[in-house]
């Protein structure tokens, strides 16, 4: 005859499986937003500058 405490030995290890998953997906979630707020911060940065010139980071032509 089984206890009642022994049949929810195997439970424990899924239920700490699963909030180990939760939280990953919830850090997943917040890093994923981070990025789309640094994107945009990044195209609005990019959008304000005066254009960069044409032949910056070219080599200097010898005349």
């Amino acid at each position: 005859m089984q206890q009642i405490g022994e049949s929810n030995s195997p439970v424990q290890p899924l239920d700490e499986m699963e909030q180990q998953t939760i939280m990953r997906i919830e850090e997943a979630e917040e890093l994923i937003e981070e990025n789309r707020r640094l994107i945009k911060r990044s195209r609005e940065i990019l959008a304000s500058a005066p254009e960069l010139p044409a032949a910056s980071g070219k080599a200097k032509q010898r005349t």
